[in-house]
């Protein structure tokens, strides 16, 4: 009986390796789901699963008769159950490294976007405010502007995305400093990246950008406590999740001026109310969790998910195993 692999969302590009399917036996079907429901009907007879995003709850987990793995297509893997997975002998994988480029890009590009006032001067030119915006004495719309070289960053975890930020950010001439608890200092070292504690990158920083996953349940880490010890010039960063800011405390902070902007490529939760009232800050900019996305991305996020599925259903295990402590299950339910 031929195998069977399902992809959840519409059109994202699978199959890359049509051959790989034929050598194991396996078809591809492509099963766009909206609800728990309909995620349930169609992964119940699969036998490895594409995860782009999708919620993978207990309930869907538990409902999967068959499925050796899941195969996030992605870095993030928040959106899968580990537990329950675990338990049903399910491996799961991601994907680390496809869009460390793409998203410490993103990072830099919303910090120049913040630091060079770019959403403001563009909107004042379509309202035909160009004079205010670049009177020499006055400055009334950009006000304060400062010269990026010589400032601080402060990267918030130095993975393979924070890590990526570095040379871009020295690039300006920026000074990088660097909270990360879990980093090997030798890493650190090797980059010319001084790791700071919490308190200190808070209060030096003039840009601080995230880059650390966040757990299940996980409090934010940037509430009104951190933002009144950050600069009042300083702009807040994040291309990681939405749930590591507290985005109440963030517009309280913005609005009483306890820092001065911020750059936001992920909002929680996405996409976001459209009445939440950052949307309507000048000095908030906020894109559409697109900082993973370029054309090459995507090509490799794909052949590599491809890959782990193989991988597993050929008998091995996947390069990238979220969670180790599911082979005892996997290999008395499979083996």
């Amino acid at each position: 009986m031929k195998k069977k692999v399902v992809g959840l969302a519409r059109n994202f590009g699978w199959p890359i390796y049509k051959e790989g399917y034929e050598k194991l036996e396996a078809d591809y079907v492509e099963i766009p789901c909206q609800t728990e429901k309909e995620i349930i009907e169609a992964v119940k007879d699969a036998d490895a699963v594409y995860a782009p995003g999708e919620r993978f709850s207990r309930k869907v987990i538990e409902n999967m008769a068959k499925c050796r793995i899941i195969s996030v297509a992605g870095t993030g893997y928040d959106h899968v159950d580990l537990d329950a997975a675990t338990e049903s002998g399910i491996c799961v994988s991601n994907i680390p490294e496809y869009c460390s480029e793409e998203v410490s890009d993103q990072a830099m590009a919303l910090l120049l976007a913040c630091a060079r006032r770019i959403v403001v001067s563009v909107n004042g030119v379509r309202a035909g405010e160009w004079d205010s915006l670049v009177d020499s004495r006055l400055h009334i719309k950009l006000k304060p502007m400062f010269r990026l070289r010589g400032q601080t960053i402060g990267i918030v975890g130095l993975g393979r995305i924070g890590r990526a930020l570095v040379p871009k950010a020295k690039g300006f001439g920026l000074r990088v400093i660097s909270y990360d608890p879990y980093i090997d200092p030798n890493i650190a070292e090797k980059i010319n990246v001084e790791l700071v504690d919490f308190e200190r990158l808070l209060k030096q920083s003039d840009f601080i950008s995230l880059h650390m996953p966040i757990a299940k349940g996980q409090r934010p880490m940037f509430g009104l406590e951190q933002f009144k010890k950050m600069k009042p010039t300083a702009f807040l960063i994040n291309a990681a999740r939405g749930g590591l800011i507290d985005e109440k405390a963030l517009y309280i902070a913005l609005t009483q001026g306890y820092v001065a902007g911020a750059g936001l490529d992920v909002t929680e939760p996405e996409p976001p109310d459209p009445n939440n009232p950052l949307l309507k800050l000048d000095n908030v900019l906020i894109t559409p969790h697109s900082g993973y996305y370029s054309e090459q991305s995507l090509i490799d996020v794909l052949k590599q998910a491809e890959e782990e599925v193989f991988r597993v259903l050929g008998g091995g295990w996947p390069q990238n195993l979220i969670n180790p402590a599911v082979k005892g299950n996997y290999i008395r339910r499979w083996q």
